[in-house]
């Protein structure tokens, strides 16, 4: 049995659903969030309800590379040099941070290798649950404007980790210190629209394990709702932002350099939906890119970005990363090819800079397939209730419908992980 818990009381159930029926959302509303003057509303509005145009996409998928230099994947190579097709246990540290943006506490989730060469005691336990937070309150706020949710509405939840890492062990210090004697590569984690720090945990604890520094900041839109990023003017009674993912981005890049010490080798950031805008703004052309189930880089030719998208994401169409795939000579990635070079624990060949892979078939990844097997069950299950009346008026739902069926975090998982985590070691100061 999973430890997390729900528990739906009927009242708040009841009352949600008669909000709901009383307000018919489009994905509009999806985008009006956005329609803000703030420099986050450019990519939402490019990537929300968009259809697809299946003739143009098999265009995509049959070319080995869009643009005018053909290239493609060399054949794998049998050594079994990469550290991937060994199977040993390894310890991953985790540590709930958080950095101070406009005077308000934004919380960070961490993970690293342990500490070496440390003068300093680090005490360590088993990390029993990561916490977790689904606000309907805020969800409700989102996506329709509601102010009247009550608190009791919302739920907490345990998830467990090493759920898709059997070779990791995590572990958890109270002391706040990271290894920072050793230069090592950054990761950040930028989660999407009504996500959570803890939406990428599988592939924050992989990639800890392999050497990496890694912060999963919490994000404004987050669904936790672990902070408010609003103030009320007292002249106009107006809810104004006063703080972005940008803001947030960067005061944690300043934290870990200055206040935790840290020596980054090189950086990288995964986006996952929105947190692929915030993957194009931050950093420079040095930074090394992955964006899933979003929008590509659209940065010079000397930048680095790995897309990876599905024919059966129904929240954000892979139809608008066309044009963009063939203006910056993104080279496609031949799906068949990589699943058998993982399955078979061979070593992955060098992946172009620009390389994009595209999940089709009726079987393929929806929107959070990418996303971690307990995030994803604690949402779906929490509010698996009012799945039925979301399709029953079109309410937006981000794909948590289909992943009712398809409970297909792992399986995507097996395939995804060891592609990103191979392309940022070849791309990244490791």
């Amino acid at each position: 049995m999973p430890l997390y818990r729900h528990r739906v009381t009927a009242a708040a159930v009841l009352m949600v659903v008669l909000a709901l029926a009383a307000t018919p959302i489009t994905s509009s509303a999806l985008v009006s969030f956005f329609d803000q003057p703030h420099r986050r509303s450019s990519f939402i509005t490019k990537v929300v309800g968009l259809v697809m145009q299946p003739d143009s996409l098999v265009a995509f998928i049959s070319d080995t590379k869009i643009g005018t230099n053909s290239h493609s994947l060399s054949s794998p190579s049998a050594s079994m040099s990469d550290d991937s097709s060994i199977v040993e246990k390894r310890t991953v540290v985790y540590q709930p941070l958080s950095v101070t943006v406009c005077g308000v506490e934004v919380p960070v989730a961490a993970w690293h290798p342990p500490l070496k060469d440390s003068t300093t005691t680090i005490i360590t336990r088993p990390l029993e649950s990561y916490q977790h937070r689904i606000s309907v309150q805020k969800i409700g706020k989102n996506l329709a404007g509601w102010n009247f949710i009550p608190t009791f509405a919302n739920r907490n939840f345990a998830l467990r980790p090493s759920v898709q890492n059997s070779n990791v062990d995590v572990v958890t210090t109270e002391q706040e210190q990271f290894p920072s004697s050793t230069p090592l590569p950054v990761i950040i984690l930028a989660h999407g629209y009504l996500g959570s720090r803890f939406d990428l945990y599988h592939l924050a604890e992989q990639l800890a394990s392999k050497g990496f520094l890694v912060f999963a900041p919490e994000y404004p839109e987050s669904l936790a709702d672990s902070f408010d990023a609003t103030i009320k003017d007292t002249n106009t009674g107006e809810i104004q932002n006063i703080i972005d993912r940008d803001m947030i981005t960067n005061e944690l890049i300043l934290t870990l350099q200055q206040t935790w010490k840290v020596t980054p080798t090189s950086f990288g950031i995964v986006g996952h939906s929105l947190g692929c805008g915030t993957a194009e703004r931050s950093g420079d052309d040095s930074w090394t890119r992955v964006c899933l189930a979003g929008f590509p880089s659209s940065r010079s030719n000397g930048s680095r970005c790995l897309f990876i998208g599905s024919t059966n994401d129904g929240a954000v169409s892979v139809n608008r990363a066309l044009s963009v795939l063939r203006e910056c000579n993104y080279v496609n990635l031949d799906e068949d090819m990589i699943r058998s070079i993982i399955a078979e624990k061979q070593q992955l060949p060098t992946i172009p800079s620009k390389a994009a892979l595209i999940f089709s078939g009726v079987d393929a990844p929806n929107h959070i397939s990418f996303l971690s097997e307990e995030t994803n069950n604690a949402m779906v299950d929490f509010l698996s209730p009012l799945l039925p009346l979301a399709r029953a008026i079109r309410i937006p739902v981000l794909d948590f419908d289909k992943y009712q069926l398809s409970r297909d975090s792992r399986a995507c998982g097996d395939v995804v992980i060891p592609l990103v985590i191979g392309y940022l070691k070849q791309n990244m100061k490791v």
